[in-house]
C-alpha cells in the first residue's frame, strides 16, 4: 500500500472517529483512559487524546521523506484510533464509576437549551392555531397560553444569561 493510500485510509478513520466522540459526552473521566505508552496526553477526555491523534496524523503528512519515521508513526496512530474506537464504542458500558464526570452548570445549561427549544416550538404551535382560530373565546385562551409561554421563555433565557455569566467569571478565575 503506498504512502498516500495509507494517509487517506488514515484520514477516513480519523474523520469516523471524530464523529464517534462527537455523539457522546466527553466529561472528565475520574480515572486515566489509557496506557502512558500509547498516548502522551495527560488529559481524561476523548478529545483531548483526538487532538494528539490529529497532531501525530498532521506530522505523518509531513514528514513523509522519511520511510522509516513514516511507518512508525502509521503504526502508532493506528493503535491510537483502534483504542480511541473502542473507547467511544463502549461509553455505554462504563460503570458509574468510571463514566465521565458531568459538570454541573454544562448539565444545567444544556437542561435550558433544551427547555427554550422546546417553549420555542410550543409558542410556534400556538401561534400557528391562533392564526387558524375562528371564534373569539379560542383567540383569546390561545393569546393567554401564548403570554404564559412568553413569560416562561424569557425566564428560561434570563437562566441560560445566567449560567453563561457565572461559567465566564470561572473562566476568569481560571485564567489568571
Amino acid at each position: 500500500m503506498s504512502a498516500i493510500a495509507v494517509q487517506q485510509r488514515l484520514q477516513q478513520l480519523l474523520i469516523a472517529l471524530r464523529q464517534e466522540i462527537a455523539r457522546h459526552a466527553d466529561g472528565a473521566c475520574r480515572l486515566p483512559r489509557f496506557d502512558a505508552q500509547l498516548f502522551l496526553t495527560k488529559g481524561t477526555r476523548l478529545a483531548d487524546y483526538l487532538q494528539e491523534v490529529e497532531q501525530n496524523f498532521a506530522r505523518l503528512c509531513d514528514s513523509s521523506h522519511d520511510l522509516a519515521r513514516s511507518a512508525w508513526l502509521a503504526e502508532r496512530l493506528v493503535d491510537q484510533i483502534a483504542a480511541l474506537q473502542r473507547e467511544a464504542s463502549t461509553q455505554q458500558l462504563r460503570t458509574r464509576r468510571e463514566q465521565p464526570i458531568k459538570l454541573p452548570r454544562t448539565t444545567q445549561y444544556q437542561e435550558y437549551r433544551e427547555f427554550e427549544r422546546r417553549l420555542l416550538a410550543m409558542i410556534d404551535q400556538r401561534e400557528q392555531r391562533l392564526a387558524l382560530a375562528e371564534t373569539l373565546a379560542v383567540q383569546h385562551q390561545l393569546k393567554q397560553d401564548l403570554e404564559t409561554l412568553e413569560g416562561r421563555l424569557a425566564r428560561c433565557r434570563q437562566a441560560i444569561r445566567s449560567v453563561e455569566w457565572a461559567a465566564s467569571l470561572r473562566g476568569n478565575e481560571d485564567g489568571e
